[in-house]
């Protein structure tokens, strides 16, 4: 029989679970709108090509890069004091303004032709 696996912190369900699921949301959602480009692939031809490999490619950077954020959230709780990584939230800040600018191009876009 195999003994009870032991969790990686002390009190499940804190802040490393929650944000690990919020990241998860923010990649599915990157994804989403990534397969909306692809479905103007008509009206914008590579353009829209090169917008989806942009946004898929945030959405998995986001994931990959939250399994080390995760690890650094349990290891904080273990040693009571916790470090902020402000370059998780420049990332995602910056990949949500830069296809908020490829949207908003693509509508003028649509609108001009």
């Amino acid at each position: 029989m195999t003994p009870p696996r032991q969790p990686p912190h002390s009190d499940p369900g804190l802040q490393p679970e929650r944000t690990t699921q919020s990241w998860l949301r923010t990649s599915l959602t990157l994804t989403v709108v990534s397969l909306i480009f692809i479905r103007w692939i008509d009206a914008f031809g590579a353009l829209s090509v090169i917008v989806f490999v942009v946004c898929v490619g945030l959405a998995i950077a986001a994931v990959a890069l939250q399994s080390r954020r995760y690890r650094l959230g349990i290891q904080s709780i273990r040693n009571e004091r916790g470090r902020p990584t402000p370059w998780a939230i420049a990332f995602l800040t910056t990949s949500v303004c830069l296809i908020s600018a490829l949207g908003i191009a693509s509508v003028l876009k649509i609108s001009v032709s």
